[in-house]
């Protein structure tokens, strides 16, 4: 009966000590809290300042002060244990600073850092363990990253000679939104940049989106060339502004590539039928196989046939194509502009890749009395022939009739 009476008034003993302890429970909070930077920038500090104010009407001895935080600020488990020591009543005089190192990793965000005071009071029922926790609180911000890569040129590679389109991608790889987004695009060695549109403005790119911008482009024969890219863009609260100068590298393939010469034509105003003989030169790098010529002209020249296949071209080959065309009679002589489409497949294409191309070139009509046949040639003397025959036997008509007189 006694052990259990005992037992009895331990526990209410215990109780009543815990109650006692819990008005203690946090006595502490924080004044004058600063967090700087503002907002905290990843890769960077937190400095966290603050001083203790003691809500309890008497002193708190031995107190410490331990930091806790959640990954990636801290690891949860409480930090270096700061020994405090005697707090008096109220607003306490001394400054206490933390400085908490920011992953550069850290997606931007609110995070929480927890200090946690231990301390112990004289009570009226003897010496009591306490502890308040006083949370900080403050944004991240992590800055973005703009890069830049050619996501799929149209088609997979680009080839020598021919334009295509590079599909630029615009990626915020970073954290947090990039804002107004400015990327100017220049040319590098061997390429050139065929739009004219060569800078491109993104007022908002969040964290991990993309956006496509076309860029027309014809590279040269390199096997491998690039793009210069200036890219200027500012954080999400416009606190920051950053600028990067990016080279954008291209693969490019061989291609074939033409050239044309003329083999000779008889243009005049009024012909009909009447041939172009134009020379085709495969000048690049790669075989072009069921190659397809058309051409196309302007006035006062019309196609009659005008197109031309070529079984294969292999680099450095040429071969001769005839057109016929015809020359209105009101067409003015001279030089005109005419253009040959070429289209044709190559080995180190897709399977239903088609190659295209065009090259310009001159043709010359020539004034109705310019030239002329043999034929037109011989006429034309047989008839000095006969006027000089008529003056010839007219003079010696004259002198003979001259010396009858005499």
């Amino acid at each position: 009966m006694k052990t259990k009476s005992f037992l009895l008034a331990f526990a209410a003993m215990v109780v009543l000590s815990g109650m006692v302890g819990a008005q203690y429970d946090n006595a502490l909070s924080m004044v004058n809290l600063s967090v700087s930077p503002n907002p905290v920038m990843a890769g960077g500090s937190a400095f966290i300042k603050f001083r203790l104010y003691n809500a309890y009407d008497g002193g708190l001895y031995g107190t410490s002060l331990q930091s806790s935080g959640s990954y990636p600020l801290l690891n949860v488990s409480p930090r270096s244990n700061y020994v405090v020591g005697y707090l008096s009543p109220g607003v306490n005089s001394i400054y206490y600073n933390y400085t908490i190192a920011i992953p550069n990793t850290t997606p931007s965000g609110v995070y929480t850092i927890t200090f946690n005071a231990k301390y112990f009071v004289y009570a009226a029922t003897g010496t009591v363990i306490a502890s308040s926790s006083m949370p900080v609180s403050f944004y991240v911000n992590n800055k973005p990253a703009v890069k830049l890569v050619v996501s799929s040129p149209q088609p997979a590679a680009l080839y020598t000679g021919n334009n295509q389109t590079a599909n630029l991608l615009v990626e915020n790889a970073g954290f947090g939104t990039a804002r107004n987004v400015t990327v100017t695009v220049m040319s590098g060695e061997g390429v050139n940049i065929l739009s004219s549109v060569r800078t491109f403005f993104i007022s908002n790119l969040t964290q991990g989106s993309s956006v496509t911008e076309p860029l027309l482009v014809s590279a040269q024969n390199l096997s491998r060339t690039y793009l210069v890219a200036n890219v200027t863009y500012y954080s999400s609260q416009f606190q920051q502004r950053f600028s990067s100068v990016q080279r954008i590298n291209l693969s490019v393939a061989p291609s074939a590539q033409f050239t044309i010469g003329s083999g000779g034509s008889d243009l005049k105003p009024g012909a009909t039928d009447v041939p172009i003989h134009l020379k085709v030169t495969n000048d690049g790098t790669s075989d072009a196989s069921q190659l397809q010529l058309n051409l196309e002209t302007t006035y006062p020249i019309t196609p009659v046939a005008s197109t031309a296949y070529v079984g294969d071209l292999p680099p450095g080959a040429s071969t001769n194509v005839t057109f016929l065309v015809s020359v209105d009679t009101a067409g003015v002589p001279g030089n005109y502009p005419v253009t040959l489409n070429e289209q044709w497949k190559q080995p180190n294409g897709a399977v239903n890749q088609q190659f295209s191309g065009s090259n310009n070139y001159f043709v010359t009509v020539a004034s109705p009395g310019s030239g002329g046949s043999y034929l037109e040639i011989g006429v034309v003397l047989v008839v000095i022939v006969v006027i000089v025959a008529a003056l010839a036997r007219r003079r010696m008509a004259s002198r003979a009739a001259a010396s009858k007189k005499k």
